[in-house]
């Protein structure tokens, strides 16, 4: 409408010579202003991309961790046969320690849970020598599973977490000698289950590299260990553990 009313205003001002001249002009531009006016409006189509990409620490992952254990209180107390006790020393298990691990993880919100099984091994151990007795304690490997549980902190997108879980140990045990308890000749390998409780934080360094670092107490309880004199003592392995390590998540 706005282009029929402009050319009016033109064509009002121009000499019947010229507007013969025009006229023709004006006829062959008919078709193409219809055309423009009538094309039908396409409206580009709008893509709706659905974000269906888990949650940032959901799925599986494998890391390890190096750390220390150390204040591990074993007292060495045997039975001898005939019922007396002799107090020898104590064992404090330490040393450095390696773990690799694997895991997967649920997010929900903000919290954060998942199972995670390692294996672990290092040299964490102790010896004494005392009145004529010697000897030596060694944790070799374990085997532990542990529940991982925590909350994202916003902030930082770190996990606060704890951990709670059981630990399969292989050690190694002797108390040998001849002293004023009479001959000991108790040298063992033995494999016992203890439980493992911790807390810890992982912080990302990329989008799927991580760093962790952790704290756990380790204890294995108490397990009787004898020798073919008829004398026993009670092994009792714990240890505080303190870690750092890596994950990868896929």
């Amino acid at each position: 409408m706005t282009i029929f009313i402009l050319w009016i205003g033109i064509l009002s001002h121009l000499s019947p010579r010229k507007l013969a001249i025009c006229l023709p002009l004006i006829m062959s531009s008919q078709p193409a202003l219809a055309g423009s006016l009538s094309d039908p409006i396409i409206d580009t189509p709008v893509e709706l991309t659905l974000d269906n990409a888990r949650p940032y620490w959901e799925g599986p992952y494998v890391g390890g961790t190096l750390g220390y254990n150390f204040s591990g209180g074993d007292r060495i107390g045997v039975t001898q046969p005939t019922g007396g006790r002799a107090a020898l020393g104590n064992y404090d298990i330490e040393g450095w320690t390696g773990s690799l691990r694997a895991g997967y993880r649920w997010q929900f919100d903000q919290w954060v849970f998942g199972p995670e099984i390692a294996v672990e091994g290092g040299q964490v151990k102790d010896t004494f020598s005392n009145g004529g007795y010697q000897g030596t304690t060694r944790l070799n490997h374990a085997l532990s599973l542990r529940l991982k549980a925590g909350y994202v902190w916003p902030v930082l997108n770190s996990i606060f977490f704890g951990t709670v879980g059981v630990s399969r140990g292989d050690f190694d045990y002797s108390v040998t000698g001849s002293g004023s308890a009479g001959p000991i000749a108790i040298n063992d390998n033995y494999a016992t289950t203890g439980y493992v409780l911790g807390l810890g934080i992982e912080q990302p360094l990329t989008k799927r590299l991580s760093v962790t670092g952790e704290y756990e107490y380790v204890n294995y309880g108490k397990d009787t260990l004898f020798d073919g004199l008829g004398n026993s003592t009670l092994a009792t392995p714990l240890f505080h553990s303190v870690k750092v390590g890596l994950n990868l998540r896929f």
